[in-house]
């Protein structure tokens, strides 16, 4: 089956809701030039080497260029790729690339740099995170000439063109010059932006790409260059701070917090999108640790925890309470599960807790261990607001049933790096995916040390997790998705919570972008005034 610039959904198809705002512009050359566009976003300060980093967002999507992209109706369509072709037994792809694509070093996005990209992908010894569903799937990338390369799978993947479109292309030449060790600091890619400047902690400065002219014509009627000269993001993770500099002009494009909705729409000089993230808040469990290996103890937690009162009280009652892996927002839930969740009731959580040996021995009012002896219950947590209301909350109904809870408080990237050591107890987190392999990526046994941050491993899960991957039947991948869902919820390696809403406040001096239904932010349309 040979498919041009567009996928159908054979492989995977997506439930989504289409919330677009602004209009495309009719012809590129007609665009004003110029401007800054200045985004607002902490979880950005993160590594620009996409093999390194484990949080993939608004400078990866800047550097580099992806095989595939998707549209506003959620298909697959070429970016780096032109055609391919699907081997009848899902075994294998080919792939043909566009032949206009540089890296910024002026090397070309040929079939070797595919190549040579994919299969650093799939070496487990790389350690990268974003594409770690190659390794062992991934049996060959075979050149056949310039431009082609045919990809052979140990078995057919449901996510595979979801897993591809993530998975940014880097120069091999820049890369094997600069090594790990600097190329996070001086990254080469085929993207609409280059890097100009980093102060670490502080922003990373982009400018314009004079080259990038091949972008999907199912996503931009821009094929490139793009319009602004330069992209700044900002590590601003204090929302008063946020706000502040979307009011005055500061920034041109933040998430606002709930708490500040009701400001940001009597603004006029702000536009609001509003949807609702394919996201996930979550407390994780190190299963590898005493006691945090007894699911009876990890389940009274879960009864202790109210994700009602989190909704209202960290979001104002703006996100969607959510009692299974999986919100409504990503294709693969399901709502029977529901009726199995876990909901708050203090009074099991107390007794269950009673039963494990977690009894008030002092009279203070917080439970001692089984031993006797003081309890602690570390919780790490990302030190932006949004987390620390989070964990204000669940501090709080805790220790309304007895459990002594320690914040410890940290940056982001400090937290991830914790979680990979597996001396952690529990952590407060969140995920961003659009496809339910996001439950490999977390709860695959080979990941511990990496994404499997709760270090859960269970070969019925294991098990479980292949076949709902390997499914290409929609229908049959559903019901073995709703199965690794029920087994999560069953075994509690996490206490779900909440999908967060959407709110994003853009400056109406920037026009012409588009937000799609996964939320990427697309602005490469986009300009200043005119």
């Amino acid at each position: 089956m040979t498919l041009r610039k567009s996928t159908t959904r054979v492989l995977l198809s997506l439930v989504v809701v289409i919330l677009l705002s602004g209009v495309f512009a009719t012809t590129a050359q007609d665009l004003p030039q110029g401007g800054r566009i200045v985004v607002a976003d902490g979880a950005s300060n993160v590594s620009l080497d996409p093999f390194v980093t484990s949080w993939h967002s608004w400078p990866h999507y800047a550097l580099y260029s992806t095989l595939f992209a998707r549209d506003e109706t959620m298909n697959y369509v070429g970016f780096l790729a032109d055609t391919w072709e699907i081997g009848d037994d899902g075994l294998s792809l080919t792939i043909n690339l566009i032949e206009t694509a540089m890296f910024t070093d002026g090397t070309p996005v040929n079939a070797e740099a595919i190549k040579y990209n994919l299969d650093k992908y799939a070496n487990p010894d790389t350690g990268a995170s974003q594409g770690a569903d190659l390794i062992g799937l991934l049996l060959s990338t075979e050149v056949l000439d310039e431009y082609t390369l045919k990809l052979t799978l140990a078995s057919s993947f449901a996510p595979l063109f979801y897993v591809l479109s993530g998975l940014e292309i880097v120069s091999p030449t820049a890369y094997e010059a600069l090594g790990p060790e600097n190329f996070g600091t001086a990254p080469v890619g085929a993207g609409p932006f280059m890097l100009k400047e980093l102060n670490t902690n502080n922003y990373v400065l982009f400018e314009r790409n004079p080259d990038f002219n091949y972008a999907p014509p199912e996503l931009y009627d821009n094929p490139g260059p793009v319009p602004a000269d330069e992209l700044q993001i900002l590590f601003l993770d204090e929302d008063q701070t946020i706000i502040s500099a979307l009011e005055t002009g500061e920034v041109t494009v933040a998430g606002v917090p709930t708490q500040n909705l009701p400001d940001v729409e009597a603004n006029p000089d702000i536009t609001l999108d509003v949807a609702q993230l394919q996201e996930l808040r979550y407390v994780g469990f190190n299963t590898s640790k005493a006691p945090w290996d007894n699911v009876e103890l990890r389940r009274a937690f879960a009864y202790a925890t109210d994700r009602d009162e989190v909704n209202a009280l960290a979001y104002d009652g703006l996100a969607i309470s959510v009692g299974q892996p999986l919100p409504p927002s990503i294709w693969g839930h399901n709502p029977e599960l529901d009726a199995n969740a876990i909901q708050y009731d203090p009074e099991r959580a107390s007794a269950m807790l009673d039963e494990l040996g977690y009894v008030d021995v002092t009279g203070d009012g917080l439970r001692e261990t089984p031993e006797g002896t003081a309890w602690s219950v570390p919780l790490a947590v990302s030190s932006s607001d949004e987390y620390m209301r989070i964990a204000q909350v669940i501090d709080a109904e805790w220790r309304a049933v007895g459990i002594p809870v320690e914040i410890q408080t940290m940056e982001r990237s400090a937290l991830i790096d914790l979680t990979t050591t597996g001396t952690h107890d529990l952590f407060l987190l969140g995920y961003g995916y659009s496809d339910p392999s996001i439950l490999t990526y977390f709860f695959d046994p080979d990941r511990r040390g990496g994404s499997n941050r709760t270090w859960f491993v269970n070969d019925e899960l294991t098990a479980l997790l292949q076949a709902a991957d390997s499914e290409l039947d929609q229908t049959l991948r559903y019901e073995k998705v709703t199965a690794v869902g029920q087994f999560v919820m069953d075994q509690q390696p996490w206490i779900f919570l909440v999908a967060p809403p959407s709110l994003t406040g853009v400056r109406n001096e920037l026009q012409n972008w588009v937000i799609n239904p996964d939320l990427s932010f697309l602005y490469w349309n986009a300009h200043f005034g005119g």
